[in-house]
C-alpha cells in the first residue's frame, strides 16, 4: 500500500466508528478497501489492529490528502455508512461533517455522496495512481 492508501484506509476506519462500534458489515467494507488497495499481510494486519481502537474524525489526516483522494475518501465513507443497509441521521451528519472537513462545498459533497448510492463510485481518472508514478495526461475535448 502507498502511504496515501493507508491514510484513506485509516480515515475510513474513523468513519466506521461513528456509531461507537465497528460492526461486521463495516469491517467487511474495510477489508474490501484493503483488498482494493492490494494491501499485503503486514499492512492488513496493521490496519485491522488500528480498527480495534475507537477513532474519530480528528484521526483523519486531512492536510495529507489531495483533492482526488479526499473525493475517494468521502465516496467510500458514503458506502461505509450504508454497509448495514441503513443510513441513520448520525451517519448523514457524519458525511456532512466529513465533507466540510475535507473542504468540499455542500453541492460538491452531495454529488460525491450521491455517486456512491448505487455502490459504485465514479472516480476521476487516475485517482488511484500510485505515488511517484506519472498520471495520464488529461484529455480536453
Amino acid at each position: 500500500m502507498t502511504p496515501t492508501e493507508k491514510r484513506i484506509a485509516k480515515s475510513l476506519i474513523a468513519v466506521a466508528w461513528v456509531d461507537g462500534k465497528v460492526d461486521e458489515s463495516e469491517n467487511d467494507i474495510v477489508k474490501a478497501v484493503l483488498t482494493g488497495f492490494d494491501a499485503n499481510e503486514n499492512d492488513a494486519n496493521e490496519l485491522l489492529a488500528y480498527a480495534k481502537t475507537r477513532r474519530t474524525l480528528d484521526d483523519i489526516p486531512v492536510k495529507e490528502l489531495e483533492g482526488e483522494h479526499r473525493e475517494l475518501l468521502l465516496g467510500n465513507a458514503a458506502l461505509l455508512t450504508r454497509a448495514d443497509g441503513i443510513q441513520d441521521s448520525a451517519e448523514k451528519d457524519l458525511l456532512k461533517q466529513l465533507g466540510d472537513l475535507l473542504g468540499f462545498s455542500a453541492e460538491q459533497a452531495k454529488a460525491i455522496v450521491e455517486s456512491a448510492k448505487d455502490g459504485a463510485l465514479r472516480l476521476p481518472k487516475d485517482s488511484l495512481v500510485p505515488e511517484g508514478r506519472p498520471k495520464a495526461p488529461s484529455q480536453k475535448q
